[in-house]
């Protein structure tokens, strides 16, 4: 059964969101966030992943403390509840036999969702790889982030230590998932999000509220890979017709998803 999306001008409201750099005091943790979440996957008990990853020490991690920080900060980012275990469709792709290619950008979309690295990028990164800018570098970023400062009470009383920080791990972080490359000035790199991560983004964004072919393509996220919307529409109108389609016959869109739900499509990659 497909699900079709008529185009009308629709757009998520926008809403103030807490800008804590809490990358300043972590890394992006690829591998152990696969390694975590694959566990937890697998044995449906936070009080079991706890005792797997402190205990066990399955990451291999020199201290209970750095193991007890990285599980702290995988769990803010990707775990819904400690309580009740929910499996998201981020841990079904890391537990599914699917490409590593495409869970990397699957995972990266999620990871790019907290609320600093998704406004740094936005604001900052996105607007500059627009212009032109070949390579940017912590201090640009530290910039940026000064500019703002006063206006938003998580940074407004942030040390001048903690911001450059949170602005080198950021920079780090995007280096380490793909984007940007190179070590002091990093240079936007050539990437190829893959088809399945693309179909991934437009079934999370139907799931997160958007109502129309448009929302979807004109949605923010989409910046998060460096895309503007003209690149959006290409790759979703060539997209594989197994997970989506999309035409368009003059102003009216339609986007048609060949499965009911983005656990169908996980399963389909």
């Amino acid at each position: 059964m497909s699900n079709e999306y008529v185009g009308s001008e629709e757009s998520e409201d926008s809403e103030q969101v807490s800008l804590d750099p809490k990358i300043a005091h972590h890394s992006s943790y690829i591998d152990e966030t696969k390694r975590i979440l694959r566990t937890y996957v697998e044995c449906k008990s936070y009080e079991e992943l706890e005792k797997r990853i402190v205990d066990d020490n399955i990451l291999n991690k020199d201290t209970e403390e750095y193991r007890t920080n990285i599980l702290r900060e995988v769990t803010r980012r990707h775990v819904p509840s400690k309580e009740t275990y929910r499996e998201t469709p981020l841990m079904r792709i890391v537990a599914a036999n699917v490409r590593s290619d495409v869970t990397d950008w699957c995972l990266y979309y999620e990871f790019a969702q907290d609320p600093f690295i998704r406004f740094v990028t936005l604001d900052f990164l996105y607007p500059e790889f627009e212009r032109g800018t070949l390579a940017v570098q912590a201090t640009d970023i530290v910039t940026f982030i000064e500019s703002i400062q006063d206006d938003y009470a998580d940074l407004r009383d942030r040390s001048e230590s903690t911001i450059n920080e949170a602005a080198t791990k950021y920079l780090t972080a995007l280096r380490n998932y793909g984007l940007l490359e190179g070590t002091q000035r990093k240079k936007f790199a050539v990437t190829y999000v893959p088809d399945e991560a693309v179909a991934y983004v437009v079934y999370r964004l139907f799931q997160k509220g958007a109502k129309s072919a448009s929302a979807v393509i004109e949605h923010d996220d989409w910046k998060l890979f460096l895309m503007n919307e003209s690149e959006v529409q290409r790759r979703i109108r060539d997209i594989s017709p197994q997970y989506v389609s999309y035409e368009k016959r003059g102003s009216t869109e339609r986007l048609i998803t060949k499965h009911d739900s983005i656990v169908d499509l996980i399963d389909a990659f």
